[in-house]
């Protein structure tokens, strides 16, 4: 049984592109209520309210407000994580997040008029970690094809880092080349630079700076769901993640498991496993074939991460990456093929290979009939 009060899957690497208007919900949106049919589990659309470990329930409430318990014998929580403000002033009340599909289409409708208005429009991403770097390119280059079709609407775009590079958490091998592409495509990068607040139209950083915008997005950090910490006893940490052992076991109670960035799950040498999509896909894999064990008897094994590189997108036709233990770097038109495929194999997972190559072909004839940006720029 799968609890989701959404209706539809977006892979989380990807809102970014929700949030340029440049993502096709027709052909990438998975809805759960078909997947669930072909797949023969069921789909309650419901959010997770609280935990009962003793009589092995939790309880949920629909779109309507009905509250409702459902029994478990294993509960997996697998819900991720949010952007962390940091309790930084202003920031919840003037500032846009890419959390959900819903968030990324609320950025979407405010860009998208921006996009169309004449003259200078100005958009501040706070977090220069992948979503920041990604949404800061792909915008740069919507902008760019709109120039071609009209007028003189001028899109300026700065990316706003605390730390000294951007991608913060990536190899630093990687971070000036992405550096680079972002500065080419026209992106003002600042680095080194810490918001103090949040106003209307306005970041002010620690140095007393103003920097102005007609939109805020923030996209700095993680930090999971505060009712995480109030699920009968289960220890959290500062960052409201679940405590799980090695083997994805919540540290108090032998029948729930948690994966993804709402885990904190330790590793080998004392490190633990990263908040990134390729991790919670791997996690999500192991705890497969673990429950399958468990319901013959077995024991069950516990979860290594494999780090199998990072490829960042830069606008829709570049990428850089990584390879081999962030020995190799590699970067341009090819890489982006790349980071596509890794897209095809997550939706392999979901659909097999037959659906996909026949995504793949509707993409591509999609793609050469209509432009990339799918409102009407006329």
């Amino acid at each position: 049984m799968l609890v989701e009060p959404t209706s539809h899957h977006y892979w989380k690497p990807r809102l970014h592109e929700i949030a340029s208007g440049t993502f096709d919900s027709e052909l990438d949106a998975v809805s759960y209520l078909q997947h669930s049919y072909y797949n023969q589990y069921q789909y309650v659309q419901a959010s997770m309210k609280s935990l009962n470990r003793g009589q092995k329930t939790v309880e949920i409430q629909d779109q309507q407000g009905m509250v409702s318990e459902l029994a478990y014998d294993y509960l997996v929580i697998a819900v991720g994580a949010v952007s962390n403000d940091f309790k930084t002033e202003g920031v919840s009340e003037h500032c846009l997040f890419l959390d959900s599909a819903l968030q990324a289409q609320q950025a979407w409708d405010q860009i998208n008029p921006l996009l169309r208005a004449q003259g200078e429009q100005r958009i501040s991403i706070v977090g220069a970690g992948a979503t920041g770097v990604e949404l800061a390119a792909e915008l740069a280059k919507v902008s760019q094809k709109l120039t071609r079709y009209r007028h003189d609407m001028n899109l300026t775009i700065t990316l706003i880092e605390a730390s000294n590079r951007v991608l913060p958490a990536g190899p630093e091998c990687m971070s000036e080349k992405v550096r680079k592409a972002l500065v080419k495509n026209g992106v003002e990068v600042k680095t080194e630079t810490r918001i103090k607040r949040a106003e209307a139209g306005k970041l002010v950083t620690d140095s007393g700076e103003v920097i102005n915008a007609n939109l805020q997005l923030w996209a700095a950090g993680i930090k999971c769901a505060p009712w995480l910490a109030t699920l009968d006893g289960l220890e959290t940490n500062a960052l409201n993640q679940l405590k799980v052992d090695a083997n994805l076991v919540t540290t108090l109670d032998d029948a729930i498991f948690v994966i993804g960035d709402s885990a904190e799950c330790p590793q080998p040498y004392g490190s633990f496993v990263p908040p990134r999509a390729q991790a919670a896909n791997q996690a999500a894999g192991h705890l497969a074939n673990q429950i399958k064990r468990l319901l013959k008897g077995k024991s069950i094994k516990p979860f290594i991460f494999k780090d199998g590189g990072m490829v960042i997108a830069v606008g829709h036709n570049y990428a850089v990456g990584t390879l081999m233990n962030n020995k190799l770097i590699l970067r341009g038109r090819l890489v982006r093929n790349l980071y596509d495929t890794i897209f095809r194999l997550h939706q392999r997972i979901l659909f097999g290979w037959g659906r996909v190559t026949a995504l793949v072909v509707l993409k591509r004839l999609k793609s050469t009939l209509n432009p990339f940006y799918r409102n009407n720029i006329s």
